[in-house]
């Protein structure tokens, strides 16, 4: 039988899917014990950079690997924006430890380089051959990924975004088979974190948990039965996650960077983070994003401070179509009085509140901040739509002069 690779009809389903295990709390690395033990692994490649060796976090993970039987190696050379050569790297220490557990710690970039490693490990392959939708073969060996940060939700998403060495290009691999088998969020991991990458990480959480909860819904796309689809659209499980996740950040975040030793604001926002991971990996991001990847290309600037920079300006341009969910993000966020608010005015204070926070919490508000001029807006705008698989998600419809306005706005 032939494969159904679309229906013709909008859908009237959605999936959700989501790791075998995540283990969240302090001292939730102890789990990865209970992990080694089910898992019957022999070998462990433990998968960091040089800088959480130093602040001996690395060192902790270790520790509980050394009350298993278990053999461990690290590969130290995490960066922070991984390359395909680095890929290779753990690939060709993968080949000669022979290892049957495979272990991420650190932010985003060190997780995306183990899913990327993994995968390529797994399959004896190129890791640029994977660049893009569904072009993994199949399942990988198990991943176990431990977040130091609370901001990509890395741990529990089904993307890696990995620079071509040979381009020097930013790419994604985006694929179920590359979702990590098992999360240890351990919150007391974040407190290393300085207060400037606390409000980036932060506002990245944001970012994904608002464009998950925004994004154009599930029934307007078409099923493919062969490959699935990258995102789902927003649907009812989504929403449930982006919102308890916009709620906790609403309550904690300025707290974290301003009080960056106090454990309960650290757990929120890593549990924040997760959440929002799960929505966007299921949902879907969009717009913001889009701006985002070459404003952080051009100017050099962190991830989440391209978030923050657009995401006022789009959630404006968002409002026509999206007030209803925008206002009651007012309320999730905690704006004082939200619930005697009309629509409209609710919608416009929780944009101000995200565009007041990210002033507190001491991030770029703008693009003139990061170096951007009105000059680069066409280029930057052209560039943003040429990344179809998130405009599509937009619930509004978007060309390169409504980025452009955009980009104006958040100028």
């Amino acid at each position: 039988m032939s494969s159904v690779i679309g229906t013709g009809m909008h859908r009237k389903s959605w999936s959700w899917f989501i790791g075998n295990q995540f283990s969240f709390g302090p001292e939730a690395i102890r789990q990865l014990a209970g992990v080694v033990h089910r898992q019957s692994a022999k070998r462990v490649l433990l998968i960091s950079d040089k800088q959480l060796v130093e602040v001996g976090i690395v060192g902790q993970v270790a520790a509980v690997l050394e009350d298993t039987e278990a053999e461990c190696i690290i590969f130290d050379g995490g960066e922070v924006e991984p390359s395909t050569d680095t890929v290779n790297a753990v690939v060709a220490s993968a080949r000669e430890f022979q290892p049957d557990l495979f272990v991420a710690v650190g932010g985003g970039s060190n997780m995306d380089l183990g899913k990327a490693a993994v995968a390529a490990y797994g399959h004896d392959c190129d890791p640029e051959s994977l660049f893009g939708f569904d072009l993994v073969p199949g399942p990988m060996p198990t991943l176990v990924c431990i977040p130091t940060t609370a901001g990509t939700g890395s741990e529990v998403t089904h993307a890696a975004i990995i620079k071509s060495s040979s381009t020097g290009k930013k790419a994604g691999i985006l694929s179920q088979h590359i979702r990590p088998a098992i999360a240890l969020v351990d919150p007391t991991l974040t407190l290393s974190c300085s207060s400037q990458v606390t409000a980036e990480c932060g506002i990245d959480a944001l970012t994904h948990a608002t464009e998950a909860y925004l994004v154009k819904n599930f029934y307007a796309f078409e099923d493919d039965h062969q490959h699935g689809l990258p995102y789902e659209g927003n649907h009812p499980l989504g929403d449930m996650y982006a919102e308890k996740a916009i709620s906790l950040i609403g309550k904690h975040l300025k707290q974290a960077c301003a009080k960056p030793d106090i454990l309960t604001s650290r757990s929120a926002m890593a549990f924040a983070a997760s959440l929002a991971g799960a929505a966007f990996a299921s949902c879907g991001v969009s717009v913001a994003h889009a701006l985002e990847y070459p404003i952080g290309s051009k100017y050099k600037c962190s991830h989440g401070a391209g978030n923050g920079i657009v995401l006022p300006a789009l959630l404006k341009f968002w409002c026509q179509s999206r007030q209803a969910r925008i206002a009651k993000m007012a309320a999730l966020l905690g704006v004082p009085d939200a619930d005697k608010m009309d629509e409209a005015e609710a919608a416009q204070a929780a944009i101000g509140w995200i565009a007041e926070t990210r002033k507190l919490i001491e991030l770029p508000t703008c693009l003139r901040d990061v170096g951007g001029a009105e000059s680069d807006l066409d280029e930057l705008a052209e560039v943003t739509v040429s990344l179809q698989r998130l405009i599509d998600l937009s619930p509004v419809p978007i060309a390169a002069p409504e980025a452009k306005l955009i980009l104006q706005d958040a100028l």
